[in-house]
């Protein structure tokens, strides 16, 4: 098969092994050196490498900090294709000539990149517009290499540093986020969803999509005018950006809003935008006198009470916005999957290797021998490590980074959603330790979780299972003295042995002692539950009344004493 420059597969392949050689990239990416060389080789090889770079980019257990770090920064920009080729993709596309559709179209593409081409142009009703465009024949050359790839996984298995990456795994994430990313016609319904999820979120815009103009080639999307985030990157920040706000100032404020949007989308949304860098944002300070950004809460009922949950603190004097661009990776994440990340940052929070590894085990799948008590003794040492460390000090990508080893050292391999997830906070995280690194992304994240926990929260359901577990333990709770008195009538004539070995006995006698002594307020409290609900079924008799009123008033008195000493519990841990 022939790729777009006309090259056959064996030219390619000869391309692709002299830039290897060139650059030294088996020998550097084996002995982790060089990764500024490697990144080169990759970049000059195009999209399926410059996409290998950011599979892997995420792969805390098998590369070092310089390696991760240089293909977080991979470029894929190209030299744009001449119009006359353009053009006629376009008109093939829509079945029309460019003068029936445009009253203007820039010949030069402002902007392009290994996938694509980016060109301004104006519709007939005067909206400015930007028509992203796909490079003739890039599908074709992507196959070529995946093939080549594929072809070249059982001869790169005999060389002895291959067996720390999964290839097939590797190549597999690859094809998927390419077959993403060359069919524009996904990136066009994921820029829709994107659109109704988050413009005008707080100072959030997003382009709006033409879906009558696009194809699986082309994007047809609304123009945003601003400057891309790399400019206030580089800018000084003692400078002035705007307004008497100073670029430092300025940054700052971006930095919180980068994150509460991504928190947003990831905590609320399930939808998220999986390569937040530079390139892809915008800012534009809007004209004074624009309106204000009201701050908006969210209105519920817990438990029969009202309540309101503020999703943003006071906005800034000035005016601003964020603008997002290029929808070709996105990640999603069910409710499913948020509930299980839920479960594992409480398990943070509250050091709970327990309740962590069934969160983890939930997010991942077997790749060979699992040892379960090796498991969850790697997860408990993960955990005391950062045990009474405050939330501020929590460094995620460090957090992600040693799950991640965990998994990889088990046989488990993170799900491709949790991956994309991760990837996409790598990206943001680098992105805010430029605009403000004093900015900690677990304090921002924290109250996020809280509240999509609280939304998810079903406390009818939550009532009646509780319902059902006091009835059983009550039905068992008669046999429970004669039970008790068999089985140390067994002991003392000598008919059992029990032998028991485990690691952290001690802790674990405390919280068996723990969990015994909560056992015995729940059935003190069912049976005060139970009685007073028989008491109150006895008819015309004010004195059996007052007593089952008492009792039941008692029982939840009681409860809600237990419920804020767990609380409170739960609070120490954190703190």
């Amino acid at each position: 098969m022939p790729t777009s420059q006309g090259k056959s597969s064996t030219q390619r392949l000869k391309e692709i092994l002299q830039t290897f050689r060139q650059y030294k990239v088996i020998q550097n990416f084996s002995r982790q050196e060089n990764p500024q060389a490697v990144r080169e080789a990759f970049e000059r090889l195009g999209p399926t490498f410059i996409k290998i770079g950011q599979v892997l980019s995420v792969r805390t257990d098998l590369l070092t900090p310089a390696y991760l770090q240089a293909f977080k920064s991979l470029q894929d920009s190209v030299k744009s294709d001449p119009f006359p080729k353009v053009k006629a993709l376009l008109e093939a596309e829509w079945q029309q000539p460019l003068t029936e559709i445009f009253d203007y179209f820039a010949e030069e593409a402002f902007a392009s990149a290994s996938i694509g081409q980016a060109h301004h142009a104006r519709l007939k009703n005067g909206q400015e517009v930007v028509v992203k465009v796909q490079h003739p024949g890039i599908v074709a050359d992507i196959n070529v290499d995946l093939a080549l790839f594929e072809k070249a996984i059982p001869l790169i298995s005999y060389v002895p540093e291959s067996n720390v990456i999964d290839l097939k795994s590797a190549l597999a994430d690859v094809r998927r986020s390419l077959d993403d990313e060359t069919d524009f016609l996904k990136e066009a319904h994921y820029g829709e969803r994107f659109y109704e999820l988050n413009n005008n979120w707080h100072q959030v815009k997003v382009p709006k999509i033409y879906p009558e103009y696009c194809t699986k080639r082309v994007i047809l999307l609304e123009m945003m005018t601003g400057k891309s985030l790399r400019y206030l990157l580089e800018a000084d920040p003692k400078a002035y950006a705007e307004q008497g706000l100073t670029n430092g100032e300025f940054k700052k404020d971006v930095a919180l809003l980068l994150v509460k949007s991504f928190m947003k989308q990831v905590f609320e949304d399930g939808f998220f935008h999986a390569d937040p860098h530079p390139g892809n944002l915008l800012t534009r300070f809007l004209p004074t006198g624009s309106p204000g950004f009201a701050s908006k809460k969210k209105v519920g009922v817990f438990a029969g009470v009202d309540y309101q949950l503020k999703w943003q603190d006071e906005q800034p004097d000035y005016a601003y916005q964020l603008i997002y661009l290029d929808f070709g990776m996105m990640g999603e994440l069910p409710d499913h999957l948020r509930s299980r990340l839920i479960d594992a940052l409480l398990a943070l929070y509250t050091q709970d290797s327990q309740q962590m590894g069934e969160a983890v085990l939930h997010l991942c799948r077997l790749e060979g021998p699992f040892d379960e008590t090796t498991f969850y003794g790697e997860l408990g040492g993960f955990l005391e490590r950062y045990a009474n460390l405050p939330l501020k000090e929590l460094d995620i990508q460090a957090v992600l980074g040693e799950v991640v080893q965990i998994c990889h050292r088990n046989n488990l391999q993170l799900i491709p959603q949790v991956t994309m997830l991760m990837k996409a906070l790598s990206t943001l995280e680098g992105v805010i330790e430029e605009l403000d690194p004093e900015l900690s992304l677990m304090e921002v994240i924290q109250p996020y979780a809280e509240k999509y926990y609280l939304k998810q929260l079903d406390v009818a359901d939550s009532v009646k299972r509780l319902g059902l577990d006091f009835a059983k333990s009550s039905k068992s709770l008669p046999r429970l003295p004669a039970r008790s008195l068999q089985a140390l009538e067994t002991f003392i004539r000598g008919k059992s042995q029990v032998t028991m070995s485990f690691k952290e006995q001690k802790q674990f006698l405390n919280r068996l002692e723990s969990l015994s002594n909560r056992l015995t307020w729940a059935l003190i409290v069912c049976g005060l539950f139970i009685a007073s609900a028989l008491l109150l079924g006895i008819p015309d008799n004010p004195t059996t009344q007052r007593l089952g009123f008492s009792g039941i008033t008692l029982g939840l008195v009681v409860t809600g004493l237990l419920a804020l000493q767990q609380l409170l519990s739960w609070w120490r841990r954190r703190k």
